[in-house]
């Protein structure tokens, strides 16, 4: 679980979620820095006014905990959401969005949306309609050294909070390319992509209920499908993933911005602490 969390927090119900959301991924003795970042321009003596309010309530609304930092960052939100995460070395960064009334989707906004890219740790997205505990985790694994990361990852998560994990491996159907071959044969991708994914199962430990899922069709709609049975969804953000052609760079964007459930976004390379290390 993570040790250190930056919440980024205006005071609306999104940042109240996102709240809620990183006391659930945090360790129960977990260092909470919430963040409301202020416009750039403003004196400093404007800015702490402008703040103190906001972070009071999430003060408040964190009452219990034993380490709370607020910090007042100013500039854009996302580049000031990133450099307070580095200063304040924290393994994650926890955002939130809106829910678009009627069709069950996300709404990021720019400042959320850009939190997700060039972040220098982990970024979680909360959505204001999941408060219940964590049960279930789905993870989409692309076959890359990197998607792997992620599915151990996710194993690790899944272990802390007891939760069931399910592997999604999807194989890309609707554009023909040169190594997919007519089920069953020689070109066949399907049978290593079955292999890699059982590969990659068999190195999640600690998690009893591990279930791993091969499917073919559009990622995006897969990964989705996914979501809608889970708690939370790990995705990777690898930009390419040979083997199952999950385009994790503008697919991880697009699931979070449809996600019917929280979704934990990992660059590559992201450590997660409390890591078990994976089989061989």
């Amino acid at each position: 679980m993570y040790h250190r969390i930056l919440v980024g927090f205006d005071g609306s119900a999104q940042a109240v979620a996102a709240l809620r959301l990183a006391r659930a991924l945090g360790e129960p003795d977990a260092t909470i820095v919430v963040a409301h970042v202020t416009p750039s321009g403003r004196g400093d003596e404007a800015a702490r006014v402008a703040a103190d309010p906001v972070l009071r309530s999430a003060r408040e609304l964190l009452a219990g905990r034993p380490d709370v930092e607020l910090v007042a960052p100013a500039g854009r939100v996302a580049p000031a959401l990133h450099r307070t995460a580095q200063e304040t070395m924290c393994d994650l960064i926890v955002v939130g969005a809106s829910r678009r009334r009627g069709a069950g989707r996300v709404i990021l906004g720019s400042d959320a949306e850009a939190s997700l890219h060039g972040a220098p740790c982990a970024v979680a997205v909360a959505t204001p309609d999941a408060d219940g505990p964590i049960g279930r985790i789905g993870v989409a694994f692309d076959g890359t050294a990197a998607g792997r990361e992620a599915v151990l990852s996710a194993g690790v998560v899944a272990h802390d909070l007891g939760a069931d994990l399910t592997v999604l491996g999807v194989v890309d159907t609707r554009h023909p390319h040169p190594g997919f071959g007519e089920v069953g044969g020689p070109g066949d991708v399907r049978a290593r992509a079955r292999d890699l994914l059982t590969d990659v199962v068999a190195a999640v430990q600690g998690v009893p209920g591990v279930a791993r899922q091969l499917h073919e069709g559009d990622p995006v709609h897969e990964i989705l499908s996914l979501g809608r049975a889970s708690d939370l969804l790990v995705v990777g953000s690898r930009r390419n993933g040979p083997l199952l052609r999950l385009l994790l760079g503008s697919v991880s964007s697009r699931v979070v911005r449809r996600a019917a459930c929280p979704v934990l976004v990992l660059p590559a390379g992201a450590v997660v602490p409390g890591r078990v290390t994976a089989a061989a």
